[in-house]
């Protein structure tokens, strides 16, 4: 195979750059993958595994070689992230070493090379990446036989997405068609790296470079219900862990054959269908008519983000419009306004959060606590023990999965939930002028336990050197008083108005003082002065807040 160099964009990381590593603000999207993957209790949740069947007259080292062309061409595939100063940057490196192995399975029987690619992605998903080393990405070259090969890569989110597979799979594919036919490869050309895209976004998010979206978001969303009124099992718990649980099934057959007919008529996509349903069947089980979901977005509105590999998704909220019990052709129609209304408007959850007056509840997620997720092909991935919303109904190619929150939800619930939900789907495709009421058979109310009632304590002040240092800190970054003001110990940051990128400065801030600090999920677990003063004090030396 005749080896050119990789074509990279023209950026840092051109032939003759310095030989260290470079450095860029991390993304939003960095931002809220490595958040939530530092609160999960599983690495297969926040880790992307694909598989790329290639079909050339290649050998396994040309294959190897094509991985290292992808990763010199795109800069989240050499990319670690570090907190430096309570903020969180990427360090791309220049040559890193990727874990890559080679297996031959071409004389496997059909059986056996099925177990070993599904022992495989297990294995490639459930090891953690090292938070300190590039790259975060290892990969797998299976040989299968007559010139027929499959490569698997396992990808942590922080550099990898979606749609950064299909790019993979476009790239690896031109490679070793280049190299059968003797030529150069014809790969796209990047405009830029992903560090320019992160300075690029946070250039225009700044200096109200968002207003406008602002704007629209503040009027959407005005008057929200902070919560959701979806029953719960057990009350809600003050602080939360994070633990998480699933029910899945396949999508029924009837429902796979009709959908895209469905959504024809409709006039709109098959995902409207299936959020539609979602939005209906918590109406049906919350009695609510306003209802918000957390939905991802790709992010990638400017074209030039199209061809890159990396992390781009967004959060949004979808404000589901229930009122006046709608039949299915109308609730489709909502869901598609609703969407398509919102869609110029993107702008970093993180700056939404910060932006809207909406009441923060100790163990509520801001602004939603109910998500969606739908990706077309692919399937479901591992099974997850973390989550981050109370529900996450996720459809996955032809299989369908609940994620619910293991301390406020039974197993018996969700598998309810997911029962109903496929009932309802299939009868809003059936017969969508049927009114809403009319879908599922009435059931009896469920009422989420209270928890026993308690006195609020009288606030109280620093009582000793540690608090009156953590105080001081909470005081500058949140706003809550100026000099020696007072802070109750026993409030809750979030409740004081924090969110979780405060979190860290407060952390980082912290830790010189302390030669450490705790970790993140151990503040999350009693987000207040009181709780971090003693986390300090039982740190070991050395511990950081991101470990």
């Amino acid at each position: 195979m005749t080896r050119p160099g990789p074509t990279v964009h023209d950026g840092p990381t051109t032939p003759g750059a310095p030989a260290g590593p470079d450095t860029a603000p991390a993304t939003y999207a960095q931002e809220r993958a490595w958040l939530a993957s530092r609160l999960a209790h599983d690495p297969p949740t926040y880790c992307a595994v694909d598989e790329f069947p290639l079909h050339a007259s290649v050998t396994a080292d040309d294959l190897v070689h094509a991985l290292h062309v992808v990763m010199d061409r795109h800069e989240p595939l050499r990319t670690v992230l570090r907190l430096v100063d309570g903020r969180l940057r990427q360090e791309v490196h220049p040559r890193p070493q990727p874990q890559i192995e080679v297996l031959d399975l071409s004389t496997h029987d059909p059986g056996a090379r099925a177990e070993e690619r599904r022992a495989l992605r297990a294995r490639l998903a459930g090891g953690p990446f090292d938070p300190h080393r590039a790259p975060q990405w290892r990969a797998a070259v299976l040989d299968m036989g007559e010139g027929s090969w499959t490569v698997v890569l396992a990808a942590h989110h922080t550099v990898y997405d979606t749609a950064s597979g299909l790019n993979v799979h476009a790239e690896l594919t031109e490679l070793c068609a280049a190299a059968e036919e003797g030529r150069a490869p014809r790969l796209p050309r990047l405009p830029f790296g992903y560090g320019t895209h992160a300075r690029r976004e946070r250039a225009r998010t700044g200096a109200d470079g968002d207003a406008p979206a602002a704007a629209h978001w503040r009027t959407r969303l005005d008057g929200l219900p902070p919560v959701h009124t979806v029953a719960l099992d057990r009350p809600r718990p003050p602080a939360r862990a994070f633990l998480g649980a699933e029910v899945r099934t396949a999508l029924p057959a009837g429902v796979t054959t009709t959908l895209t007919g469905a959504a024809r008529h409709h006039g709109t996509r098959p995902v409207m269908l299936f959020l539609a349903a979602w939005t209906a069947l918590l109406h049906h089980h919350s009695g609510a008519d306003d209802l918000a979901v957390g939905v991802p977005v790709a992010g990638r509105d400017d074209p030039a983000t199209r061809s890159m590999i990396g992390t781009f998704v967004n959060m949004r909220v979808l404000r589901a419009d229930l009122s006046g019990d709608p039949d299915g052709t109308e609730l489709v129609r909502r869901t598609t306004t609703a969407v398509r209304a919102d869609e110029p408007h993107d702008i970093p959850f993180q700056h939404l959060v910060e932006l809207l007056p909406a009441p923060r509840l100790p163990g509520v997620p801001p602004l939603y606590q109910l998500a969606f997720n739908h990706t077309p092909a692919g399937g479901l991935g591992p099974p997850v023990s973390s989550c981050e919303e109370d529900l996450l109904l996720d459809v996955a190619g032809p299989g369908v999965r609940l994620v619910y929150d293991a301390a406020l939800f039974d197993r018996s619930t969700a598998d309810t939930f997911l029962a109903d939900y496929l009932r309802l789907l299939a009868a809003l495709l059936d017969a969508p002028a049927t009114p809403l009421s009319a879908l599922l058979p009435a059931t009896a109310p469920r009422r989420t336990p209270r928890p026993a009632p308690t006195t609020a304590p009288a606030p109280t002040g620093p009582r000793d050197a540690a608090e009156e240092r953590v105080a001081a800190v909470w005081r500058t970054l949140l706003g809550t008083g100026t000099g020696t003001g007072t802070v109750d110990v026993h409030e809750d940051f979030f409740t004081a108005g924090g969110h979780s990128l405060q979190a860290l400065r407060l952390l980082a801030r912290l830790a010189p003082q302390h030669g450490g600090g705790p970790t993140l999920r151990t503040f999350f677990a009693d987000p207040t002065v009181a709780g971090l003063a003693t986390a300090l004090k039982r740190t070991p030396p050395g511990r950081t807040a991101w470990r």
